[in-house]
């Protein structure tokens, strides 16, 4: 059986000077990549089913050759197989267009997706992969209970702290939430030693096809990112305290 774990790298401390609109699409310039956090926990969901159910694991990651930073990591880790599609953009919808070819090949009985990326807010890829590859899908699973030839038996959230068991048929596909399994430490020296071993290429993203593999994909386009405007401020009011009175009476009399 083999599962697959889609990971996102996401900039590092990007500053506004960094993002470039190119095709109405986010981009970073000169930015490193580190591994969506939330995918960090399907990477240990992974090798969780692998150390259970002796199962294959690959993870697959869109991104330039800087986001290979994430496969290193799922390698350090103990992933089996890495595959990196070459490519840069921060929309969903293309992210899973580019990794739809692969998985296809792949054939993996079970896809794990992050519930939620950090430079996005959004949770949409693995909407996108159910839909594209006619897969069962659940999201904001919290316990991977059962994994059989057949099917998968989960617990997900439903609000207001509650739970549901579920139990979909294969394949399927689960988007993770955090604490579904502790993060494990990586010493520096796995991590080193991660680097020596191959990724495996996806070919290139390809934009114009993903446009046809799913129809309403790519309906808007983003024109600008600003920093948000500063709508108040703090004053700090020093001197003696006749003085701070007398002006925090002053505020509060312009204020009214």
């Amino acid at each position: 059986m083999r599962v697959a774990v889609c990971c996102k790298g996401v900039p590092v401390d990007p500053m506004l000077e960094s993002v470039q609109i190119i095709d109405g699409d986010i981009q970073y310039k000169d930015t490193e990549y580190y591994i969506n956090e939330v995918d960090t926990y399907a990477l240990e969901a992974a090798i969780a089913l692998k150390a259970a159910y002796k199962t294959e694991t690959v993870a697959l990651t869109v991104g330039p050759l800087r986001a290979q930073e994430v496969l290193y990591i799922a390698i350090a880790k103990g992933i089996d197989q890495v595959i990196r599609i070459d490519g840069e953009t921060s929309l969903p919808e293309l992210i899973a267009g580019g990794l739809i070819p692969t998985l296809i090949e792949l054939a993996p009985q079970l896809i794990l997706v992050g519930v939620q990326s950090e430079d996005w807010m959004g949770g949409e890829v693995g909407v996108y992969l159910a839909q594209a590859l006619n897969m069962g899908m659940a999201f904001a699973v919290v316990e991977i209970c059962e994994l059989t030839e057949t099917h998968v038996r989960i617990k997900k959230e439903i609000g207001g702290g509650r739970k549901a068991e579920l139990r979909l048929k294969l394949p399927a596909i689960l988007c993770v939430q955090t604490g579904i399994q502790p993060l494990r430490y990586l010493s520096a020296m796995k991590r080193q030693k991660a680097r020596n071993a191959p990724i495996k290429s996806g070919g290139k993203l390809d934009r114009e096809g993903i446009k046809q593999m799913i129809s309403g994909m790519l309906a808007y386009n983003i024109k600008e990112v600003s920093l948000p405007s500063k709508e108040g401020h703090a004053e700090m009011i020093t001197g003696e305290r006749q003085e701070r009175v007398k002006k925090v009476l002053e505020i509060i009399g312009n204020a009214v």
